[in-house]
């Protein structure tokens, strides 16, 4: 769970729920490289596995921190595809069709024990870039619950910082995809099956991501996941638009749509699906939203132990002086 500083606003924890559920399906399509979402959880589900023990070693990490230090690929653990499917909860046909397209486009490579993702695609301009702006989701996230008065209780530091001229964008973007792959567990038991979870945290993004940080809410003690936020002011948003957001085929999603309905996960209305505040205060999506705050949480806090949070401080804070 978030930890908030004495003077954070009673809604705080309901803002953060809008921004850390739009961020997480940020990284989840930037590391798809443009194919759909199951492709770049599959990936980022290989990246992780093949590079466990160095996410697992502090040492490591800051050794292979900066964007021109790939890990190399002696370094990286082969992973079975029916290890990779159990960790998201997928059906071992799908994760394996989907890993034998990945390979024939040279994405991820077949080895005697598994399949790695090898250090050449992981140098390409491409990879660079969605790298990059990994690190800036979660820097800009940090900024973000900063501003609402989240955040205030990191650990502080156990290493130096980072040159400010090389950012360690490989060490964030490990730690993200873990952050990612960590919520596959509470979407399959809060919600349902890995796509329809999806769809339902798209629908609920569509319907709420006009509304500003600041967007102020009830102060009466009730918590309820964004139940502040009036259901007139969601906006419905279209089963069309939602296979579009995601990638995902049209008939897929109409289907999975039909299913969280029946469930009662969303309400159709004439313009389209919305999470209304009604179904937000059902106890499962309530656990989701609390699992998911106490990840991004975990997220930040190893940020913060390896001298990341601290760089960027230094950062905001040399903004600050030159305003």
């Amino acid at each position: 769970m978030f930890r908030m500083a004495r003077e954070a606003p009673h809604d705080a924890l309901r803002v953060a729920t809008r921004l850390s559920i739009g961020f997480a399906l940020d990284l989840v399509k930037l590391g798809g490289f443009g194919r759909d979402v199951i492709d770049g959880l599959l990936l980022a589900a290989i990246s992780q596995a093949n590079v466990a023990q160095i996410t697992r070693d502090p040492e490591l990490q800051r050794l292979y921190a900066r964007l021109d230090q790939p890990p190399p690929d002696e370094l990286r653990r082969p992973v079975s595809i029916n290890a990779v499917a159990n960790s998201l909860r997928i059906p071992f046909e799908t994760a394996r069709r989907r890993v034998a397209a990945l390979i024939e486009i040279g994405a991820v490579q077949s080895v005697p024990r598994g399949v790695i993702i090898p250090t050449a695609p992981l140098t390409s301009p491409a990879y660079k870039a969605v790298a990059e702006a990994y690190y800036q989701l979660v820097r800009n996230l940090y900024v973000r619950l900063r501003g609402i008065g989240l955040l205030d209780e990191l650990p502080k530091p156990r290493v130096g910082g980072f040159d400010p001229a090389n950012p360690p964008v490989r060490l964030v973007l490990r730690l993200s995809s873990n952050y990612i792959l960590r919520l596959a567990e509470p979407i399959s038991l809060h919600i349902g099956d890995l796509v329809s979870g999806l769809i339902l945290l798209e629908m609920f993004q569509a319907n709420t991501e006009h509304l500003p940080d600041t967007e102020g809410g009830r102060a009466d003690g009730d918590w309820s996941p964004d139940s502040f936020v009036d259901d007139a002011h969601r906006r419905p948003v279209r089963a069309a638009a939602l296979s579009e957001r995601l990638g995902i085929p049209p008939e897929t999603t109409r289907r999975r749509l039909a299913r969280l309905l029946k469930d009662g996960r969303c309400e159709r209305i004439e313009d389209g699906y919305v999470v209304t505040s009604r179904v937000l205060a059902k106890e499962l999506l309530v656990k989701f939203v609390l699992d998911n705050q106490s990840q991004l949480y975990r997220l930040y806090a190893a940020l913060a132990d390896l001298g990341v949070v601290a760089e960027w401080e230094h950062e905001i804070q040399s903004l600050q002086g030159a305003a």
